[in-house]
């Protein structure tokens, strides 16, 4: 596993003991894996949480093909507007599954819509294919275009994890 504090002393930035950046984790999570992905790294990093919400539910066979269906097509959804601003961080990590090979439609959505707040970008993909294949790498660039600069830190969860 990935040392996030690490990951971001690589790309140029103070260590932990020298400073503690204000983080934000968004995510997104349909299931739970993700939020509890998501809950994990902001733990480690002493960060701040918020979750992406939407009003029209995505349970079910439904639900699940819906979300299989936007994601493949790269749709913008409505989602609910979050209290958190990303402008009020030094980097802001996204957390999403990983939904037909593509990006998640309500992260997209965050993303297009606030991207340009960010100071430095992270992403955690949740999956249930083989962590560091092609696929992953290529959700990650999608989500680099969408941001418009190279994310500074990655990591990637293969499976369930436990969901309390």
């Amino acid at each position: 596993m990935t040392d996030p504090e690490n990951a971001f002393r690589a790309s140029g930035q103070k260590n932990q003991k020298e400073k503690r950046m204000k983080t934000l984790i968004v995510y997104y999570s349909r299931g739970g894996n993700t939020k509890k992905a998501a809950e994990d790294l902001a733990a480690e990093l002493g960060a701040d949480l918020a979750e992406i919400r939407e009003d029209r539910p995505r349970k079910g066979l439904f639900g699940f093909l819906r979300s299989g269906m936007e994601s493949s097509f790269k749709k913008i959804v409505p989602y609910r507007p979050l209290t958190a601003d990303p402008a009020k961080y030094e980097r802001v990590i996204v957390a999403t599954p990983v939904w037909a090979g593509n990006l998640s439609s309500p992260m997209r959505s965050y993303l297009n819509d606030n991207a340009r707040h960010f100071a430095e970008f992270g992403i955690l993909l949740t999956h249930s294919g083989p962590v560091g294949g092609e696929e992953y790498l290529k959700v990650m660039d999608e989500a680099e275009k969408i941001v418009g600069k190279k994310r500074a830190f990655s990591r990637s969860v293969q499976g369930a994890v436990s969901v309390k």
